[in-house]
């Protein structure tokens, strides 16, 4: 005969023991809700410390922007004041060098009546891609104006020109 293996028994109704012990339920909050905190806080420094340094490099990169237009405008007028013109056509936009060659553009400042004799660099502002720098110019003959000097950047160098003035 066979010997037939005896299946398990149900298990009896409310009120019996189960086969294996349950698992420890002290303390299990508070566990839990230090874990949840604990995992906030790193969120909390991660994306707020993102954050911190995202609006840290973008005033830089906004200052970094305002000292080199204002270098770039300087030297160009420091160029012009010391009648120093090929230095001078060395800081124009590619644009401005295509309508006008270094000949044409010294003839054009040499015989311009206002000659710079000093200036002041305002604060430069953003005008869609280009930036706009105003200056207060003092000629020669005494005489002076606030004139706006437009820069863009070259695609190449990534530095910015002088490209008009108005």
């Amino acid at each position: 005969m066979t010997e037939m293996s005896a299946s398990p028994a149900v298990p009896p109704g409310p009120g019996a023991r189960p086969p294996f012990p349950a698992a420890p339920t002290e303390g299990g909050g508070t566990r839990l809700g230090w874990g949840l905190g604990i995992a906030a806080l790193l969120l909390v420094l991660c994306c707020g410390g993102g954050l911190v340094a995202g609006t840290g490099m973008l005033a830089t990169q906004v200052e970094a922007f305002n000292e080199q237009a204002r270098t770039k405008v300087a030297h160009y007028l420091d160029a012009l004041r010391d009648h120093d013109y090929e230095k001078a056509y060395d800081q124009l936009c590619d644009a401005e060098q295509k309508q006008l060659d270094l000949d044409r553009f010294t003839r054009r400042e040499q015989t311009r009546p206002e000659q710079v004799k000093s200036y002041e660099l305002g604060k430069v502002s953003f005008s869609g891609a280009d930036l706009e720098l105003p200056v207060d110019e003092v000629y020669t003959d005494g005489t002076s104006e606030q004139v706006v000097y437009y820069l863009v950047q070259d695609r190449r160098t990534a530095q910015f020109e002088v490209c008009g003035r108005g």
